[in-house]
């Protein structure tokens, strides 16, 4: 059953207590559809065994994990950082996406939670979104091209290598610099 997104406008929200198992079940939903797919973005293992439903009950704890909600439902998930080590000791203002993923069932959530991003993010004074996916990936990448998330760099770990992407957001100081 796909769910089409209606023209009512999603919420992008901090997750409440308890709304972890949402976002896990988003995750575990995903890494299926991956899996049919023939994708090896998120190998199911390691993937579900790091980013466990304990990892999301500390992100709600946090404050970090954010929901999309749409009539009521929610559609999609991320975990919204302040500071990533991926990217070094970079002070620049900048929020960082994580876990980024929405119901199969719910086709162009992720973008629209990765758009909310970008508001709340340039709202608070963020100057960039940054993300990392995998570096094999070439639809992935040029997804994220598509949405203005330039290349930054490599992250790389035994069992993971990624592509760092940002995207400059619309704040008054780079309006004023356009």
């Amino acid at each position: 059953m796909t769910f089409l997104l209606s023209p009512a406008p999603a919420v992008l929200r901090p997750a409440q207590k308890g709304e972890e198992k949402t976002a896990f079940n988003i995750i575990e939903a995903r890494v299926t559809w991956l899996e049919q797919k023939g994708i090896s973005q998120w190998p199911r293992g390691h993937y579900l065994s790091v980013f466990s439903q304990a990892y999301f009950k500390k992100a709600q704890e946090k404050g970090t994990l954010w929901l999309l909600e749409q009539n009521g439902r929610t559609t999609a998930c991320a975990v919204l950082l302040e500071q990533d080590e991926r990217w070094g000791q970079d002070n620049t203002p900048a929020w960082y996406v994580h876990n980024l993923a929405s119901w199969p069932h719910c086709p162009g959530a992720g973008a629209q939670l990765l758009a909310l991003a970008e508001q709340e993010a340039a709202r608070r004074g963020k100057r960039y979104l940054r993300l990392d996916c995998l570096t094999g990936s070439r639809k992935l990448n040029a997804y994220y091209r598509t949405k203005g998330y330039r290349f930054a760099g490599y992250w790389k770990q035994p069992e993971y290598h990624g592509n760092l992407r940002q995207k400059l957001l619309q704040t008054e100081d780079t309006r004023e610099t356009a």
